[in-house]
């Protein structure tokens, strides 16, 4: 298991190259171990579209199922707020599993990652 410090600083350097190379807003992942939370944030900081696997109650199935339902749900609500593309800020975690699943749903549904 990797030590907190190590994961701090991963998530700080994908943060940074995120940030310094484009100007479309960050799909911000947050995994725990039973849910994911997502967030579309622009460059001040404000939020722009929001979703959670908390919500989903109806939704059976493993993990990585709710996770594609997650970005259903968060490009519905982005498409209501007109974003249409988004740069992935996926903190300390590899791009596989439930975040793949994530992007992929969501490039499937209009919203360009």
């Amino acid at each position: 298991m990797k030590t907190t410090q190590s994961k701090l600083k991963r998530a700080q350097r994908v943060r940074n190259r995120v940030l310094d190379r484009s100007d479309l807003p960050r799909l911000v992942v947050k995994r725990s171990n039973q849910h994911l939370h997502v967030q579309i944030i622009d460059k001040a900081g404000h939020v722009l579209a929001a979703a959670s696997s908390v919500t989903l109650k109806d939704v059976t199935g493993t993990k990585t199922d709710k996770a594609r339902e997650v970005g259903v749900k968060l490009a519905a609500v982005a498409a209501k707020n007109k974003v249409k593309a988004a740069v992935l800020d996926r903190g300390h975690y590899r791009f596989h599993g439930r975040v793949k699943a994530l992007v992929e749903s969501l490039n499937k549904e209009g919203i360009k990652i």
